[in-house]
């Protein structure tokens, strides 16, 4: 270990001694620490689709809050998700992370729905999300909830695994101006402005601008098992800007108006595997991607009574990225409707409907010194998906005992009529003992490349003399028939503070997936002469004839040591078997089963000191990833924040400080290089007024 890591121990430590030995008063400002009853009655949506406690949740939820989001240091949503127990959170490079929860995890991870205030940014042109443009001001999120298991019932298709929930402040608590500005070698700077104010009693307001700009990498080892010439960058730097803002109207008599909206503009840089007919046959490419997008959202709530209330919500989305060989412009609608009511002492009632049209224009070009490698046919499609979902809550036994019941609806274009119904009980014994369970259906439905697309693999040479080889190019073709992955979900989970200063969570679950899009089957070999030059493709027909099993648990516990001392660990423990069939020569690399981490623990530690000063702390643990071949590896995080005023903070801070460097994924297969990801400093100074 360096000595720089030590230092930072060794004043950990001694700060922790200070503290026990009670070393005088603490900063107990605006800033100060949440307490535990604060943390466990935050109320959550995700759920339910309306506001209830984290403590009386039937489902595995964890919370970001925003005291989490400024401690910790991070500087994106995706550093966020590590501190979730049970999410696998992978680095790619500068740009690219790969994530989800409950396995299948890749870049573009299929079972993990993400939405940011409502507006679902789940990309339907691989199925996954497009990480390096979901770039938000994190002074402005009010929290980030994230359930571990399924939400198809409320939420619809591609909620199979998990739900990315990330909520912004109304405008009305985020009064007054921020500037925040942070430099550091890696992420070499970044700066952001928000204001806002009222435009009269009933109305509030804010917007905001931000940059940033990351250093690009050193690219990871990988590409010498694969035989691929050596490169010295990995040319994944990344910057851009953005701005947006948000205005609240309550407009009396239980009504309240929401617009909101954000458009960006960057350059996010990568390193792609081209296929060649040229020995290795696959090179690197320097492949930089521009990327630009807006949105505008608006939601109207109406609350007729303590009993009954209704949300509108509309939505627009234009999303645009074009590199060397794919160039996607997608508009998105969305439009969407629930109503609440209650029947009586022991039901609520839930209803909604949903309409949205998503129509992309899509040009792929072959890379130089390449041949066919991507194409999408017809090359601009435009989708229309229908849904509607019922639930319906019921209190028994004195308030003891819930049970949830209820199912979503969709009608889409690629599968047709897709039915996800859940069911989740709750019981509490007592305010400090409950335990729940859950069975759910859901469904992912395909990608656009999975119906529509086509792509060349690494070519081979096959030796048909011994003088004369021909040239082998395995071609992915994918199918229009291709249905729906499923799967039957079955969670348990207990939740009990055993004393005033102890919050314990425990979750368990078993998956059972049907009809996986995992594997391909060879078909008839047949000549092609792309470039006048003859080769041999082997069409790979990707199909639905993969089963796959998951089980594992997942561990959170919450510890208020003393008021100004909070500790946060986490564990988990995954397993997954891959059920092959007869007739199908691969599986694809997400789907693979050593493809996560079996093992993962986090410890969290927020500690103020005194002089206004906070000493926080994050460590982090990560097994292995067995069939990538990435070694596990253990990251430590520290961060020393001193509130110089009120309005003024400054801190220093460093990520990754057990390691120089080291690799958290390696996506080679879905041809992109991986970067090892470093040992970072960084200060930031934050200032309202």
């Amino acid at each position: 270990m360096k000595k720089t890591s030590l230092l930072f121990f060794i004043f950990f430590f001694a700060a922790v001694i200070f503290m026990a030995a009670g070393g005088g008063p603490v900063f107990a400002g605006n800033l100060g620490m949440l307490t535990l009853d604060q943390l466990l009655d935050v109320d959550v949506v995700t759920v339910a689709k309306v506001p209830e406690k984290v403590r009386n949740t039937p489902a595995a939820i964890q919370v970001i809050t925003q005291e989490d989001l400024r401690r910790s240091g991070v500087n994106s949503i995706p550093e966020a998700l590590r501190l979730v127990p049970g999410m696998h959170v992978y680095r790619i490079d500068a740009n690219k992370w790969a994530i989800s929860s409950r396995g299948f995890t890749s870049q573009f991870a299929n079972k993990m729905l993400v939405m940011i205030d409502g507006r679902i940014v789940y990309a339907p042109l691989f199925s996954g999300v497009f990480w390096d443009v979901q770039d938000l001001m994190l002074a402005d999120v009010d929290r980030i909830e994230v359930i571990r298991g399924p939400g198809g019932s409320l939420w619809g298709a591609n909620a199979v695994n998990g739900i990315i929930n990330i909520i912004s402040k109304d405008s009305a608590d985020s009064q007054g101006g921020l500037v925040s500005l942070e430099g550091g070698r890696r992420d070499r700077n970044a700066a952001a402005v928000r204001y806002g104010g009222w435009l009269d009693e009933r109305t509030s307001y804010r917007f905001y601008g931000k940059y940033f700009d990351r250093h690009d990498l050193r690219p990871a080892g990988f590409w010498k098992n694969h035989d691929i010439a050596d490169i010295d960058d990995a040319n994944d730097d990344y910057h851009a800007g953005r701005t947006g803002f948000r205005l609240d109207r309550n407009q009396g008599r239980g009504d309240k108006l929401t617009l909101q909206g954000d458009v960006y503009r960057g350059t996010s840089g990568n390193t792609v595997i081209h296929p060649s007919m040229a020995p290795p046959h696959m090179y690197p490419d320097a492949n930089d991607a521009d990327v630009s997008g807006g949105n505008l959202l608006g939601r109207w709530s109406h609350v007729f009574s303590p009993a009954a209330d209704m949300t509108l919500q509309v939505y627009y989305d234009r999303t645009r990225r074009e590199g060397d060989f794919l160039r996607e412009t997608r508009d998105t609608v969305d439009f969407d409707l629930q109503h609440r009511q209650a029947l009586g002492r022991h039901h609520e009632l839930l209803v909604g409907v949903g309409y949205r049209y998503s129509r992309d224009d899509i040009d792929t070009d072959s890379p130089p010194h390449s041949f066919y490698f991507l194409r999408f046919d017809p090359d601009s499609r435009g989708n229309d998906l229908f849904t509607g979902f019922i639930q319906d809550r019921f209190r028994f036994a004195g308030g003891h005992g819930e049970l949830t019941v209820g199912t979503k609806i969709e009608h889409n274009e690629y599968t047709g009529t897709e039915w996800q119904p859940s069911v989740r009980c709750l019981w509490k014994f007592n305010d400090r003992n409950t335990v729940w369970g859950a069975v759910s259906r859901a469904v992912r439905t395909p990608s656009r490349l999975e119906h529509d697309g086509s792509l060349n693999i690494r070519p081979r040479e096959m030796p048909i003399s011994p003088s004369l080889s021909v040239t082998m190019v395995p071609r992915m073709i994918t199918n229009g028939d291709l249905d729906s992955e499923k799967v039957m979900a079955y969670e348990l989970g207990y939740k009990t503070r055993p004393s005033d200063d102890l919050y314990l969570d425990v979750a368990a679950f078993y998956n059972r997936y049907h009809d996986l899009a995992a594997g391909f089957k060879p078909g008839t070999p047949f000549l092609a002469d792309d470039d006048a030059m003859p080769y041999m493709v082997v069409p790979l027909l990707l199909g639905n004839n993969f089963d796959a099993e998951t089980f594992g648990v997942e561990l959170n516990g919450n510890w208020s040591v003393t008021p100004s001392w909070r500790l946060t660990a986490g564990f988990s423990w995954f397993e997954c078997n891959i059920l092959h069939e007869n007739g199908y020569s691969d599986v694809r690399p997400e789907f693979r089963e050593d493809n996560e981490s079996r093992c993962q623990l986090s410890l969290v530690s927020y500690l103020d000191l005194p002089g206004r000063l906070e000493l926080n702390g994050m460590l982090f643990y990560v097994d292995q990833l067995e069939e990538l071949e990435v070694d596990s590896y253990t990251r430590l995080d520290l961060n020393l924040a001193w509130h110089a005023t009120d309005n003024l903070t400054l801190t220093v801070g460093g990520r990754n400080l057990l390691d120089p460097w080291h690799p958290e994924y390696d996506s080679i297969t879905a041809g992109i290089f991986s970067s090892e990801i470093p040992r970072t400093f960084y200060g930031k100074l934050c200032w309202s007024f």
